[in-house]
């Protein structure tokens, strides 16, 4: 499947449809919260944002404990972020966290997701979340627009999916937006067509997120396919 190009209409239709489901009043809330319970030294302001995050946004987080203590190290540690480059350091800071329980066994956890939503909340929006759904669209959009080989694979950091929404912003000349907004029109965009497999074929979750990376890759896959025999001498007649 060819994804729709992001042009200044499909993006203000799909806005429009995010802002008619009303999450983004959820949104709205968090940010109060963040903003209500401002101190990242305080143990339970951060906990009350984590656990609060972890509920609302289903991230399975079991044991928020560590990660509110891990904040609070980072925090102490470092200056509360000033600018953007700070902001996408803080989401790798915070993502990896080790813990001990009370029976001596050590576990250790990477929530790249999780620490992108406290950052995009502590950042006022400025940074997007890092989700499944915008991973496939973004990287989907860039592969079949040729930019790069339409490749799934998670990315390593932060810092990496930052830079790949970038790249797609500057791609498609969408500078103008947002980051909230291409984040939300992302978001939604994947989140709609990934219902429509499910609803469609009465599928899991993950079956349809797979089925919707084949469909892309498949899509990008037919199109090399095509260039490649028509430009292979189109002119020349062929030999019967």
């Amino acid at each position: 499947m060819k994804l729709e190009h992001p042009t200044d209409e499909f993006i203000t239709t799909i806005l429009n449809e995010f802002y008619l489901e009303g999450d983004h009043r959820l949104n709205e809330k968090l940010l109060k919260l963040f903003e209500l319970f401002a101190d990242e030294t305080d143990k339970y302001d951060v906990l009350i944002k984590v656990a609060a995050l972890n509920k609302l946004y289903s991230t399975a987080i079991v044991n928020i404990n560590p990660v509110a203590a891990e904040i609070n190290k980072v925090s102490k540690q470092n200056s509360k972020p000033e600018n953007i480059e700070e902001y996408i350091k803080w989401v790798d800071a915070i993502a990896s966290v080790k813990w001990t329980n009370d029976k001596e066994k050590t576990f250790e956890r990477t929530n790249l997701s999780f620490a992108s939503k406290y950052v995009h909340f502590l950042s006022n929006y400025q940074t997007p979340i890092y989700d499944s759904y915008i991973w496939i669209v973004i990287k989907g959009y860039l592969g079949q627009s040729n930019k790069e080989k339409t490749v799934f694979t998670e990315p390593r950091n932060y810092k990496e999916f930052y830079e790949t929404f970038d790249s797609f912003k500057k791609s498609f000349k969408l500078e103008k937006y947002s980051n909230y907004d291409i984040d939300k029109f992302l978001w939604f965009y994947g989140r709609k067509m990934i219902k429509n497999i499910q609803e469609k074929h009465s599928v899991e979750l993950d079956k349809a997120k797979s089925e919707l990376r084949n469909r892309i890759k498949s899509y990008k896959s037919h199109s090399n396919d095509r260039h490649i025999t028509l430009g292979f001498n189109p002119t020349k007649p062929t030999s019967l």
